[in-house]
């Protein structure tokens, strides 16, 4: 009698793996990010000067309309963010725990714990780190200007953008897509300090070129890279960075509103 196992030979209408993104690529990914702000900003901020012409009475003052504008803003960007590197780099690669995923995978809960202590010391660390730096000069990022004068309820609003939404996709592109890329060319020390000297310097436009900020973005950027790599999930350093945010936040609770 004839023996046909066909399970002894691979199958021959498999389509080729899809080619990793590359260097440019993610660039122009994480690029694409700032400028979409730039463009939504832009969009939501001229709609909203144009319904105060119109409606001088009906609309809120200027702080609270500006948290509408970064709200709605922030909300845009990242959407259109994660689609566009959840379908570059694919349902396989979003949930590789390896160097060449994203890490979209469920961590260990001792991670998370682990995420949660870094993300409260960070600004604590960072922020005598910057005050040795500045050297008495004071340091604030332009969302904070805005958010430091805006009604209490505006502030309650913009919190969730700032602690869960921004951290998102910031860990998306930084400890993701960025991370993954380098750590396949250059290894994992290479690819943490890199990513987070990058991490850094992007946010310079939004802390007024204060360069002195920066390397206290950059510890943040070293602890959330960190937990990616050892982890082999994207969710410890997301926690890292909602919490450093959210501890950040707390001088918005404390302001005086003018």
């Amino acid at each position: 009698m004839a023996y046909d196992d066909t399970s002894a030979f691979p199958p021959t209408n498999l389509a080729p793996p899809r080619r990793a993104p590359g260097v440019i690529e993610t660039l122009l990914c994480i690029a694409a990010y700032f400028a979409m702000q730039f463009a939504f900003g832009g969009l939501f901020g001229g709609l909203s000067m144009q319904l105060t012409r119109l409606f001088p009475a009906s609309v809120p003052d200027a702080p609270d309309r500006l948290i509408v504008v970064v709200i709605l803003t922030l909300a845009c960007s990242a959407s259109l963010t994660y689609w566009l590197v959840l379908r570059r780099w694919g349902r396989a690669r979003a949930h590789e725990a390896g160097p060449g995923g994203l890490g979209f995978n469920a961590p260990s809960g001792t991670y998370i714990a682990i995420g949660t202590a870094m993300g409260i010391a960070a600004p604590i660390l960072g922020g005598l780190l910057t005050q040795l730096l500045a050297g008495g000069h004071e340091v604030s990022q332009a969302v904070s200007d805005i958010a430091d004068k805006a009604h209490i309820v505006m502030r309650v609003a913009l919190l969730p953008v700032v602690v869960l939404v921004g951290p998102a996709v910031e860990e998306l592109l930084f400890r993701g897509a960025l991370l993954s890329l380098l750590r396949t060319r250059l290894g994992d020390g290479w690819a943490i300090a890199i990513s987070a000297i990058v991490f850094g310097t992007v946010h310079l436009p939004d802390l007024g070129w204060l360069w002195y900020a920066v390397p206290n973005l950059i510890l943040v950027g070293v602890f959330c890279a960190w937990l990616r790599v050892r982890s082999g999930s994207i969710w410890p350093a997301f926690v890292t960075h909602a919490a450093n945010n959210a501890l950040a936040t707390i001088a918005w609770f404390t302001a005086t509103t003018s």
